[in-house]
């Protein structure tokens, strides 16, 4: 278990891990995210669940359950479900078991076929369900993080609410280990990798952004890495930590290397929909400056799955290429890490515009 003394850095208060009040803001919004990737089967899991933007009372569920082969299982659930100790949407419970260390993921449900070329290139249709389960625990295995406190902070401004008035974010992440089961097709497997997590409160439109990338990396010795890379408007945020579990504490960073987000002048239609079909987004490395001198982590992705974000916050299933308005293409991806030699696992999200994507399916 991480020890006390280096858990948490930015001195959270524990009580920001529950759910919080529903606040009168326009777009006003709350939402957890989990990962967990086991490198050994290549099944991962992944939940995005928040509070639905049309009665914040009710929260929505998106879940992908990655196998291998290219093959996923999604849902999408909506329910009043939730507790003090956490979110919940239908068969989908989240919960808070101690604040900053462990939080359980439960889900027994019916989970829809579908793959990874699919989630890229179209939404998804009603399709065959099965049965599915999993049983997870998150316990953290690197300290919290606390994007409004970091230097990162400068630029995150999501919506504003009335003329001249500005709204950020509340944000929180942590890398973990994910263990337990999942059950797919009546077959139980153990699961035991790595993942992380995050939590943010406020309001929210993600529509002044143009592209993000998101780096998640826990390494069997304890190392664990955060990195992201996000254009607002023409503002370009970028930066991060390291986490060696070696009695040192949690280091900043930034990087001076890392795959070329979106921008503005990006052609339209350039950009591959499913990263695994782009030799480049597949395999990609970043350089990192640290107190060491710079640091190279490379990464290879495994899978995918992708949804489409259409302002303030709604999430669908899949990827509506023919969209008329501005909307993103959120793709979670299952990844292998290397760093200085040794061999890890986590996520890797990337984030676009989805008039820069082309189709990969034809």
């Amino acid at each position: 278990m991480l020890d006390a003394s280096v858990l948490n850095p930015f001195s959270v208060d524990p009580c920001d891990e529950l759910p919080h009040a529903a606040e009168g803001k326009p777009n006003w919004t709350e939402y957890y995210y989990f990962f967990g990737f086991d490198r050994n089967t290549e099944h991962a899991v992944s939940v995005h669940i928040g509070r639905e933007p049309t009665d914040t009372d009710i929260w929505r569920a998106v879940i992908g359950v990655y196998l291998p082969g290219g093959k996923l299982l999604v849902g999408r659930y909506f329910g009043r479900d939730g507790a003090a100790e956490g979110p919940g949407a239908g068969p989908m419970q989240v919960r808070c078991l101690e604040p900053m260390r462990r939080w359980s993921l439960k889900f027994d449900g019916l989970l829809e076929q579908s793959d990874r070329v699919a989630s890229a290139n179209r939404p998804h249709p009603s399709a065959i369900a099965q049965v599915a389960s999993f049983d997870l625990v998150f316990e953290g295995a690197a300290p919290m993080w606390d994007l409004g406190k970091s230097e990162l902070s400068k630029g995150f401004v999501f919506v504003k609410e009335n003329a001249g008035e500005e709204s950020k974010s509340h944000h929180w992440e942590q890398i973990g280990r994910v263990r337990g089961s999942l059950t797919v097709g009546g077959e139980r497997l153990a699961f035991d990798g790595g993942g992380n997590r995050d939590h943010s409160f406020g309001p929210r439109d993600y529509t002044p952004m143009v592209s993000s990338m998101w780096v998640n990396a826990y390494f069997p010795s304890g190392k664990a890495l955060m990195l992201m890379g996000t254009r607002v408007g023409p503002v370009f945020i970028q930066g991060g930590y390291i986490f060696r579990n070696d009695g040192s504490r949690l280091e900043v960073v930034r990087f001076v290397e890392a795959p070329a987000g979106e921008g503005d002048a990006t052609p339209v239609g350039s950009v591959a929909a499913d990263p695994l079909a782009d030799p480049a987004q597949k395999n990609f490395r970043v350089v990192v400056a640290t107190a060491a001198g710079e640091e190279v982590i490379t990464g290879e992705l495994v899978h995918a799955m992708a949804s489409t974000n259409l302002s303030p916050n709604h999430e669908l299933l899949g990827t509506d290429l023919d969209y008329p308005g501005k909307g993103f293409q959120f793709c979670e991806c299952p990844t292998r890490y290397s760093w200085n030699g040794e061999e890890g696992m986590g996520h890797f999200e990337r984030i676009t515009q989805l008039r820069f994507l082309r189709a990969t399916d034809k």
